[in-house]
């Protein structure tokens, strides 16, 4: 079982973590959000919060740059629990923010060692809700944007359709259109064509005839 040093107020003896009995990160470590730009911040959560009642400026300036710079980390979300780098991505002298850190109101308040995919790092638990909560938009917006497109290509194909030969019955039935669109959306990503078109109601009607086949079968 490996054990990580961790630091510690000055003069106190060095402590030592279990890696084994670290918490797992609650996000897949290969999660990437590379349009985010920006982070949904509580801030009456932040301004009514102990700690920023309680610690100097200096201490809750870097504790909000934490915040942000956790988000373009990998996992997103996490800190690494190593000085060097953190005083790097604090822009300190590595003396200046080990001294921070061993503050009692360090800019490190409720960031906690976890499991990341065999690495130890910092998490911190409004930090996740955070990045949950963009995960969610994010989803949400996909689902969203897949949904607008889908009742476009939907509105589009009767006449596309009618223009690759097809009857204004077929333009017309629901079931077909759904099953004809399912098939560009698989084998034509790109423009739809009118030989495209008509491709995909060939393909359908073999279909179709393969399965009333098998029926009387």
């Amino acid at each position: 079982m490996t054990a990580h040093p961790r630091s510690v107020p000055a003069g106190s003896a060095p402590r030592l973590i279990e890696a084994g009995h670290l918490p797992d990160y609650p996000l897949d470590p290969n999660q990437r959000l590379t349009t985010h730009f920006f982070m949904a911040w509580h801030h009456d959560r932040w301004l009514n919060s102990r700690f920023r009642l309680s610690a100097p400026p200096d201490v809750r300036g870097l504790a909000f740059d934490l915040f942000c710079l956790s988000q373009k980390q990998t996992p997103v979300g996490t800190l690494p629990d190593d000085d060097v780098q953190l005083a790097a991505l604090l822009m300190l002298d590595l003396k200046a923010w080990q001294s921070y850190r061993s503050r009692d109101w360090s800019p490190l308040y409720k960031w906690v060692p976890c499991q990341c995919d065999g690495e130890v790092r910092l998490m911190h638990s409004v930090v996740v809700e955070i990045i949950l909560e963009s995960l969610s938009l994010r989803e949400k917006r996909r689902v969203e944007g897949e949904t607008g497109r889908r009742r476009k290509r939907l509105a589009r194909l009767p006449d596309q359709i009618l223009d690759a030969g097809g009857t204004r019955k077929m333009a017309a039935d629901p079931g077909l259109l759904e099953r004809i669109d399912s098939w560009l959306v698989q084998f034509c990503p790109g423009n739809r064509t009118r030989d495209m078109v008509r491709r995909a109601l060939e393909a359908d009607a073999l279909a179709q005839a393969d399965a009333v086949q098998g029926i009387g079968a």
